[in-house]
């Protein structure tokens, strides 16, 4: 049976740990509460919710990818950016979710038995940056962070000044997919949202790695994909599950964590790096 680790972040916030490092946040107001992503859809997410909530539940989805949306088919109330559509339906590819059992935590414990059907986006709800969803003493905005893919989406709990980041910004930055941007873009959006951002929050919750970042990996990032786009990098070659490109700065075995000890890092493709480059590509 696949299981979730579960663990209180703070009296509000729950995470829920699956086999495929992704990382998915209960966030509970005094009227209702919301699901921030839901795994890769194998075993049962909803379960487990059920057994720390009872109030009314939402679902929020910070892209379409299958660590994070799979699992959407066992809710009601699930609410994605329509640019995400293209990105949901090749990712609900039973093949393709299957291909993920060979990097999952204990995948001998999770078997293709154990995989739900994918979700329908007819069925899902339409979610825009600046959508605010109340909780009661919780609210949740919805801000715009192009890159991972295109219409991926962080959810800002105004009053607990707490980011959730989803792929969004991270020690491990992934643009080696058709659906990320350049790394130009990507900079540029990392920019943008740092601005809106600055003065309103205290920890980042992310979708995969250590589960927490400071406010700093921001810049960390940022200043990432500028020494990407002048050519210093360490180049290091990257091949997973067919995706191919570069980490930008050596990291230590079996770690993400950089040989120089400094946040931040991006994998990327070098046909991807100013925005000519992706001009009628990867659109949604």
């Amino acid at each position: 049976m696949v299981h979730f680790d579960v663990r209180p972040i703070t009296e509000h916030v729950t995470e829920f740990l699956g086999r495929f490092h992704e990382r998915m946040y209960l966030v509970q107001g005094s009227e209702r509460a919301v699901l921030i992503d839901t795994g890769c859809g194998f075993g049962s997410l909803k379960a487990e919710v059920e057994r720390v909530n009872e109030l009314p539940l939402t679902v929020l989805l910070t892209h379409g990818h299958q660590d994070h949306a799979m699992g959407a088919v066992e809710f009601s109330n699930v609410y994605l950016n329509p640019e995400e559509r293209e990105v949901l339906e090749f990712s609900s590819d039973a093949a393709f979710r299957l291909l993920g059992l060979s990097i999952s935590r204990d995948a001998r414990l999770v078997t293709p038995e154990d995989m739900l059907p994918p979700p329908s986006f007819d069925d899902l709800l339409p979610l825009r940056a600046g959508d605010c969803f109340a909780l009661g003493g919780t609210t949740l905005e919805a801000f715009a962070c192009p890159g991972h893919t295109r219409g991926h989406l962080v959810f800002l709990d105004r009053e607990h000044r707490i980011l959730f980041s989803g792929d969004a910004v991270s020690n491990a930055s992934f643009l080696l997919a058709e659906e990320s941007t350049t790394v130009e873009e990507y900079r540029d959006n990392l920019i943008r949202l740092k601005a809106a951002l600055e003065g309103r929050v205290d920890r980042i919750l992310e979708g995969h790695g250590t589960g927490e970042l400071p406010f700093e990996i921001f810049d960390a990032v940022i200043c990432v994909c500028n020494e990407v786009l002048a050519g210093d990098t360490d180049r290091i070659p990257y091949d997973l599950r067919g995706y191919r490109g570069f980490t930008a700065k050596a990291r230590l075995p079996h770690s993400l964590r950089r040989v120089d000890g400094r946040m931040g890092n991006l994998l990327y493709r070098e046909d991807k790096l100013f925005r000519a480059q992706g001009e009628g590509k990867n659109q949604n």
